[in-house]
Parts: C-alpha cells; structure tokens; sequence
C-alpha cells in the first residue's frame, strides 16, 4: 500500500484491501457470516482470506468511553484511531439526557444554549451501520452561530498516542493503520456535515454568510490544533475529510471552501513525510480536475460507473499521475440483485486493462460491501488480482478517454426557451433561476396589477424556469443549492399567488407519494426530487426518512397517490423496496399506483427485478419519469 501511494516504485501485485466492516457488522448482527467464518472477527476474515485489511473509516461503535463520542453532533470524537483527546473549558456545561436510542446534549455557555440529538436505532445495527445519525442539529437560527463558536473557542485538543499505537501494531503489516484526524476537510465543510441539515445549509449558505463566516473563523483553531497534533504523530497516513460529491460539495463551493484546507493538510502532513487521505466515495465527475490538483496523496473509497458516471479509466488517467486511487469496484457488482455474474465478471475483465499499468492503486470496494453481498464474488475478485494483478499490467483494449470527451459529459447544452412566449413572464422567470425568493413576492405582485393570470404567471413564469433548472441539474451544469434556492423561490411565489386561483383548480401534474424506506436515513436525494417534482407542478406528500413499510401502504391506500417514489442510498436498505411492492400486492394496491425507485445503489436491473415501474438516476430524470409514468396511471382521468 505504501508504495503504491508514494508512486516512485511499483510492487510486485495490485494490493487488494476491500472494506468488509460493515458488512461483518450487519451478518454479525444476524447471524449469517459464511460458515468457514463463524467464529472469526472482522480483520481474522480478512487475514484468511488473504485480503490487505482496509483501516480507513473508524469504527465509531468502539469506545473507550462513552465521552468518546458523546459530542459526535459536533463533529469531535476521541476515538481508538485518533492521536488526540479533548476537553471543554469550565465555561461549558453539557448536560446530557439520553432515552433509548437517542442521547440528547445540551450546551451551556455564558453567552446562551444550544442542544443537539444523535440517534443510533436496532435498525442501523442491523444495516451494519457503525456511526451516529444527527437528528437534531446544533444550529436551529442565526443566533446559535455565536454560541457553537464559542464551545470551540473553548475547547482543547491533546495529543494521545497510545491506543492508536497499539492498534497500529494489531494491525502490523497486514494493512496502513490510517489515523483519524477530521470527518470534515476544512470548517465550513464541518458546519456542512456537522451543524446543519443537508438542505437548510445552503440556505444558510446564502442568507447568513457573515454569521457562517464568523463561526468558520472560531474553529479555524479547532482545526489548526488537530493538524498540528496529527502532524506530529506516529501515523503514517491521515483521514482528513470524507463525503465529497459534486452535487453537495459542488465545484465552486469546493474550490472556495474545501480545497484550500485540503492543500494546507497535504503540505503541513507531506513536510513530516506523511500522506494525507480523503474519502471521496461520491460522484466525483464535476471535481476530478480539483481532486487532482488538491495534493490529497490517497483519493479513498472511489465508485466508478456504473453507480456514478465516471468510469474506472476516466479516474486512472486523470489522476494516476498525482495521487493513489483506493477502491475502484462499485458495492452494486457484489450484489446478486443489481449484478449478473456475466456483468459481474465483465467490470474485472475491464478492470485490469483500464488501470495499466497499475501503480498508485490500491483495489478496494467503493465505498464499502454491502450487507447483502455475495461472498463468492470478494473471493472471485482476490483470485483474478493474484493471476492477473502482477504489475506492470499489459492493458488492452480499453479507448482512451480524451479530455473533450470528460469536458462534452459535463458541458450539455441546456434546452432553449422560445423568448416570444416567456418575454412578459421574464423577470419572474429570472427570480426563479436566481433564486431570489424576496423579489419574486414584489414582481408577481406587479405582474397581476398589470391583469396577468396567476394561472400563466405559474406556467410560463415560473414553472417554465424549475423545468430550466431541471435539465441544468439533470446535465450536471447545476447544482444542488441553485435549485434549492430556485424551489425556495418558488414556494415564495406560490404564496402570492394562491389567493388568485379563487374556485379555480391549480393544475397539477399528478399526486406523488415519497419516502426514504425503513431503515435509511438519508434524505438529500429525496429532498431534492421532491424539489425538482414541486417545481414543475406534481403534488407532492412526503414521508421524510426511516418510513414503515406498513405507513407506507397504509398512505398509499387513504392519499391514492398516481405515483410511488421511493428512495435507498444504502445497499442494506435497497430490499425493502421490495417489500414495499409485494406488500401493495397482498393489499390488492399494486395496479393503483406506478412505483418509482432511485438512490445510488439502485440500478435499472434491481428495479426490474422487485416489479418497479421505473427507476430514476437523479432528480432531474425523475421529473420525466414522473410525467410518463403519471400519464399511465389508472386513475389520472380523476
């Protein structure tokens, strides 16, 4: 591992390390690890197997103490894998309240109080899931940005060296024990991920930058003493930043805010000869050239095409000659439901060719196996790394990828707009695409003082600009907080209108049901096909996350719903879609309602097979996937 992220010299094979924690959590959990593994723990399967033991991620499930993680909602651990403790000043007082799954955290600080909850459900341990769940941010309003900067303002790292030196040496030559130094890559990124919910950032992002670059400032300490002490340890290699993707960390977000962190680390980390790892298990197609030029040494956990859109050669040409991939197989070809044997066995006869001639890679699972994998299949993929894996490869028959090929993937040209129709409706068009949710009230205001119907303000204004935004963000020219704020103003515009439709019927596209499935709580995609269907007129009854599969069918029967959207982001999750659907079938509400499935494990096989009526790859598909599927529907003549 080592030297293939030094780069300078080549092994003799491709390392083979893929991250099985969390799947040997789950089977653990159920009792259902291979037979020949009964009694093994984790690294012991590993080990006889014969695999490189993949120690990235920590395991958050494994304290000393249970004031390791109890601040985990403020993104600061304590944990076996880290090279330093903290503590509070005694201007802090944290008062803690926990009732079953949930532990509950209350901050009081001389200048006010602040709380956060985290949970950690039967249901997670199940799905093999080994971290919290934040389900009450620390930050409710701009005034808690001053309170959360002062607890940092107040807070002290220490070095400690010891449990990670002794599970570095567990770990021996078997694996690279990578410490942990931060979940975030830089502070903002840290408010990202730690301090408010996946859609209210943006908006925050917007509307309150002096407040959010105020509290960035106050843990600019915070993060100066985690580099200064990781720097200064006996690890070798760093985890400094995880969760990049270019639709939440978008490019212009990233280069701003993320990239100068990442730069400083990789140069404070490289000046002491260590190296500096990002877990980049996200779609990564609008960041490849940032990522490149970052000064990251290892880019870990990288999913290729199929489940995003860059393909294994894509990332080895483009990067091979900065940084070392680590991964590079999608979870998805480990799983019998979303992968043949003959597709399976096709990525690899691929995959040895596309890397050549493989060095600064270190073959893994992206980002991790799922619960449900099919053993077999790591087996498979260790017995072609030793035939075929010895380095240099040969390569083959794999075209080469040409930079305005990458470039034409991004740039797609959005649809145009017949100017004739839109000219009177352009300013609350505009608002729309801006996202200037304040103006819009006092343009459509305008717009029916002059005697233009609510009706074609909405159509031609401003459901004319969401479809805009849809296809921007469905060709990756867009991205997540444009069209949040777009819907923001949106929803602003229709409650001016509202009063205006009088006995007249709003028209809409249909009624849709959503959920994120039990189990799962992710909610950023849900959200924002959500969004995208609101935008352009689809009636929209959402579930939110973790949802039953009995509310489920239960709504189904009382909303009558044309379409059934549901939603996975973990492959633990994917089967209860599944159930969802042989449900609606025992209930006799199958052929009441078209079902939509999405997420990023979930492929147009997997649908199929549990009798879906469509899948949709982002939410910018799914608004078209919407209209057709809604135009079959049994009873859109109601």
């Amino acid at each position: 591992m080592l030297m293939a992220i030094r780069g300078n010299e080549m092994a003799d094979i491709i390392p083979f390390a893929p991250r099985i924690d969390l799947w040997y959590n789950a089977n653990s959990v159920a009792g259902t690890l291979p037979e020949k593994h009964q009694s093994r723990t984790v690294d012991e399967i590993a080990r006889a197997e014969g695999w490189g033991l993949h120690k990235v991620i920590p395991d958050y499930r494994k304290i000393r103490k249970p004031e390791d993680t109890l601040h985990s909602a403020l993104g600061v651990f304590s944990l076996i894998e880290s090279v330093y403790s903290y503590k509070f000043s005694s201007s802090i007082e944290a008062e803690v309240a926990s009732e079953g799954d949930r532990t509950r955290v209350t901050y009081h600080t001389p200048i006010g109080t602040v709380s956060a909850t985290t949970i950690y459900t039967d249901t997670m341990k199940k799905a093999g899931v080994s971290s919290f769940w934040i389900e009450e941010p620390v930050i409710k309003k701009a005034q808690d940005y001053r309170i959360v900067g002062h607890l940092f303002e107040n807070l002290e790292l220490l070095p400690d060296h010891q449990d990670f030196m002794r599970w570095s040496a567990q770990i021996g030559e078997d694996g690279l024990a990578v410490s942990f130094g931060m979940r975030a890559a830089s502070p903002m990124h840290h408010i990202q991920k730690h301090f408010l919910d996946s859609t209210t950032f943006y908006y925050h992002y917007r509307d309150f930058p002096r407040e959010m670059r105020a509290l960035s400032e106050s843990l600019e300490g915070f993060f100066e003493q985690a580099l200064n002490i990781v720097a200064r340890s006996p690890a070798e290699a760093v985890l400094w930043g995880i969760n990049f993707d270019d639709m939440i960390t978008y490019p212009e977000y990233f280069r701003k805010d993320i990239l100068p962190w990442i730069r400083k680390t990789s140069e404070v980390l490289s000046a002491r000869g260590k190296f500096l790892v990002c877990h980049c298990d996200g779609e990564n197609l609008g960041l490849m050239d940032l990522i490149r030029d970052s000064g990251m040494a290892v880019a870990e956990g990288i999913c290729p095409f199929p489940m995003t859109k860059v393909r294994i050669e894509e990332y080895y040409q483009k990067w091979c000659d900065r940084l070392t991939i680590f991964g590079g197989i999608p979870s998805v070809l480990l799983l019998d439901e979303s992968a043949t044997e003959e597709e399976f066995e096709a990525f690899l006869d691929q995959l040895f060719k596309a890397v050549a001639p493989g060095n600064r890679l270190i073959l893994g699972i992206g980002d991790t196996v799922p619960a449900r994998a099919k053993f077999e299949r790591l087996i498979r993929i260790n017995e072609r790394v030793q035939k075929e894996g010895r380095l240099p490869l040969q390569g083959g028959a794999v075209r080469p990828v040409s930079e305005s090929q990458i470039a034409a993937t991004v740039a797609r040209i959005s649809p145009k707009v017949d100017e004739s129709e839109r000219d009177s409706f352009r300013i609350v068009q505009e608002d729309v695409l801006r996202g200037d949710h304040l103006k819009i009230k006092e343009h459509i205001q305008a717009l029916l003082h002059q005697g233009m119907e609510a009706q074609d303000i909405l159509k031609r204004g401003m459901i004319s600009a969401m479809e805009i935004i849809g296809d921007r963000f469905k060709a990756g020219t867009v991205f997540i907080p444009e069209v949040l704020l777009s819907a923001r103003a949106m929803n602003e515009g229709l409650q001016v209108l509202e009063p205006y439709f009088g006995d007249e019927k709003k028209e809409t596209g249909g009624k849709v049901l959503i959920a994120t499935v039990e189990g799962d709580l992710h909610d950023i995609g849900k959200n924002m096909v959500v969004t995208m269907l609101k935008g352009v007129g689809f009636e929209i009854k959402d579930m939110g996350i973790n949802v039953p599969t009995e509310k489920i069918v239960e709504q189904v029967s009382e909303y009558k719903p044309h379409i059934l959207a549901l939603s996975a982001l973990l492959t633990t999750t994917m089967p209860e879609m599944r159930t969802v659907i042989e449900k609606l079938q025992e209930k006799g509400l199958r052929e009441t309602v078209r079902v939509m499935v999405g997420g990023a494990p979930v492929n147009k096989k997997f649908a199929s097979d549990i009798g879906a009526d469509a899948y949709g790859r982002d939410a910018g598909e799914a608004v078209q996937l919407a209209r057709a599927l809604t135009e079959k529907s049994p009873d859109k003549s109601e």
